[in-house]
């Protein structure tokens, strides 16, 4: 599925509506300039997997982390660590 399709099968009312990860970048990948606690951490985590959970490029967002396995970051929800084990089994087109 190309990203215009991925687009056009989230719109509503003839509206593209952005991803979450993009009103609040910091949220998804950490802070830039400060080091997280394990607790700050997991607190940042926790929500952005929450933001993930209803977000509409979540489909897209999952194939694009599965293909590409990023280091860093929370994508369609989960770490880069969980990718793996939630990867097995499924089929990556």
């Amino acid at each position: 599925m190309s990203l215009a399709e991925v687009e056009q099968a989230w719109q509503t009312d003839g509206y593209t509506p952005l991803p979450e990860c993009t009103y609040d970048p910091e949220l998804h990948t950490g802070p830039r300039l400060t080091i997280e606690s394990t607790p700050e951490r997991a607190a940042r985590e926790a929500v952005a997997r929450e933001v993930c959970a209803t977000c509409p490029a979540l489909l897209f967002c999952e194939r694009y982390a599965l293909q590409t396995r990023p280091t860093s970051g929370i994508w369609a929800g989960l770490t880069p660590a969980e990718l793996p084990v939630y990867a097995d089994g499924l089929e990556v087109a």
